[in-house]
């Protein structure tokens, strides 16, 4: 369980990813995807985030689109809080109501933690024999 100090002297702790249900990851899994979709129409689009003479395309998407990009975030949030000091638990609709900052460095360490890869390599005993 990752404990995360959080601005104005706030803290979380996070559901580790072995810790979260099979329905949390799904969740998480589709808002990844439905804004993984979007960022791949803006790039067909011509979208290119360092170029600002293509910011514009954003206009041209729908608000669908847009909530599918801001969506991976909230519910990262939303998923994997376990407790924090600052009342109720977060909802994917709540966790849009935390302060920028809040919500951007919690966002990070759920990520964070969430795509952690486990090690399935196997644990080798350093005295065993080595096979030739």
């Amino acid at each position: 369980m990752p404990a995360i100090n959080l601005p104005n002297n706030q803290s979380a702790i996070l559901y580790s990813r072995d810790e979260i249900s099979e329905r949390v990851a799904r969740s998480i899994s589709r808002a990844y995807m439905k804004a993984a979709g979007t960022a791949t129409k803006l790039t067909n689009l011509g979208f290119d985030d360092k170029n600002p003479e293509t910011w514009t395309i954003f206009s041209d998407i729908s608000d669908e689109d847009q909530n599918n990009l801001d969506g991976y975030q909230a519910e990262l949030i939303a998923g994997m809080v376990k407790q924090w000091s600052l009342g109720d638990l977060p909802t994917a609709d709540s966790a849009l109501d935390l302060p920028k900052n809040v919500f951007e460095q919690l966002a990070e360490a759920c990520a964070n933690e969430y795509n952690q890869t486990p090690d399935f390599s196997p644990d080798i005993d350093p005295k065993a024999p080595i096979a030739d």
